[in-house]
């Protein structure tokens, strides 16, 4: 795996524009280095390596997201992100919980947690639900907040299977933390279920007296009555 991700890592060099590097690290707030891949030339580099990444076993497949994700630059973990997101149902297990929460508490920002969260995570939760329940307690009981916005938005792209008592439970728990990330994380999701179901949204919101930015992003679609 490692002389593969080196040939991807190449292949990213061989299509930087160096101009974009320090823009492209300020938008990360300087948490991650960057070789200056865009996402467009990125996503051609994906696909071609897309046909070999495909031939790989399913033992090897957390081996590349792995070996992608101690790289030091971003787009390589970004390859990993794709590859993940493009493979992950043909290869779910259910012992992938610990995987899983290695990508989502390291190298960790909003824009891989919430790919990986609303995407592999919420659909380990509906194949695996029993594993799913034992990693969420052991998620629920980290001191990572990363960990936490994930049990918030695993369910956003379930719609009418959102378990919404599960929901309330996590808004609930977490809801004392004021950090940024959390508090937008209580508001997203309840906004996607108001889409469908604005009366319990505008219960959830009252009965835990959500305010600030938590609130206004819940209420944003949700009628005045």
């Amino acid at each position: 795996m490692i002389a593969l991700v080196q040939e991807i890592q190449s292949a990213l060099e061989n299509a930087k524009d160096p101009s974009r590097v320090e823009q492209m690290e300020a938008y990360m707030k300087n948490h991650f280095s960057f070789i200056g891949v865009m996402s467009g030339p990125r996503k051609a580099i994906f696909q071609q390596f897309k046909p070999q990444l495909q031939q790989l076993s399913p033992e090897q497949f957390w081996e590349l997201i792995n070996e992608c994700w101690v790289n030091p630059y971003r787009e390589v973990q970004y390859i990993g992100i794709d590859y993940l997101l493009a493979f992950y149902k043909k290869n779910a297990q259910p012992s992938d919980g610990q995987h899983l929460t290695f990508i989502l508490s390291n190298q960790t920002w909003w824009d891989s947690l919430d790919l990986i969260a609303t995407h592999s995570v919420g659909h380990y939760a509906l194949q695996f639900p029993a594993s799913f329940s034992e990693l969420a307690q052991e998620w629920e009981s980290s001191a990572n907040f990363w960990l936490h916005r994930t049990l918030l938005i695993h369910q956003l792209k379930f719609k009418q299977q959102t378990n919404l008592e599960l929901l309330q439970y996590y808004i609930h728990t977490f809801k004392w933390n004021k950090e940024f990330f959390i508090q937008k994380a209580i508001g997203w999701s309840l906004r996607e279920v108001s889409k469908w179901n604005p009366d319990w949204v505008r219960q959830v919101v009252a009965s835990e007296n959500l305010n600030g930015l938590a609130q206004r992003e819940a209420m944003k679609y949700v009628p005045i009555v």
